[in-house]
């Protein structure tokens, strides 16, 4: 197995989704909005990635 494949799997699909909104310097409320998903579970998306 790659590293690459290893890695991929620590995250979930969402917090991928919500990591590279993040790095695209979205804010919470954009990504909340984005995705269709509370403010709150972009905050614990964002805790479990850290």
């Amino acid at each position: 197995m790659k590293s690459s494949d290893r890695n991929s799997n620590l995250l979930t699909h969402r917090e991928r989704e919500v990591f590279e909104l993040l790095v695209q310097d979205k804010t919470t409320r954009d990504i909340a909005g984005q995705l269709f998903i509370s403010e709150k579970t972009v905050r614990n998306h964002i805790s479990n990635v850290i």
